[in-house]
Formats: structure tokens, C-alpha cells, sequence
């Protein structure tokens, strides 16, 4: 799975045309100049592809912070659900029963 920073960096050049040399660790949201309506579509497409549901603001976040915020969530995520035994598949049985 891609990093978060690395999902939101390429999200933030690709979607809101935010030039890659002025995403860093340290930036603001404020000083990328992403608005309230754009963190919600950033959010909502961070929400899609990671598979988390993140809380409604985090605005004075740095891109850094929010990135291993993310990497927490879904780590936490991660440790919560059962992993299948390698090599093992669910099985489905059919036919009458005996």
C-alpha cells in the first residue's frame, strides 16, 4: 500500500495542481492554500483509497503530521482485522448433506 504522505502528495499535485516542490513534511494546509471545500474532497478521496474514516478537521495539521496520522489509522486498522493463514482459502462446501 502507498504511504500516506505519498498518497496525499500525489493526490494534492494531481487533483488540486498544488506544484510537487511545495508539498513537504513541514507545509500547512493553510500554506498550500487547500480550502475547506478542498480538504473535504482530499479527505473523502484519502477516505476511499486507505480505507479509514478520519475526523472532520485537523486544520492546522502539517502535511507530515496528517500523513503519520494516517499511517497510524491504518495500522491500527490492520492489527484489528484477522488475517487468513497463508495459502489458505475460504472454502465452500455443496452437495447434500449426509
Amino acid at each position: 500500500m502507498e504511504p500516506a504522505y505519498d498518497l496525499m502528495a500525489r493526490l494534492l499535485t494531481e487533483h488540486f495542481g498544488i506544484p510537487e516542490e511545495e508539498i513537504t513534511p513541514d507545509a500547512t494546509f493553510e500554506q498550500l492554500e487547500v480550502d475547506s471545500l478542498a480538504r473535504v474532497e482530499l479527505i473523502t478521496m484519502i477516505e476511499d483509497r486507505l480505507h479509514v474514516a478520519l475526523p472532520e478537521e485537523h486544520g492546522d495539521a502539517t502535511v507530515g503530521e496528517a500523513a503519520a496520522y494516517l499511517d497510524r489509522l491504518v495500522a491500527d486498522r490492520a492489527d484489528r482485522e484477522p488475517a487468513a493463514p497463508a495459502g489458505e482459502q475460504p472454502v465452500a462446501m455443496a452437495g447434500p448433506a449426509r
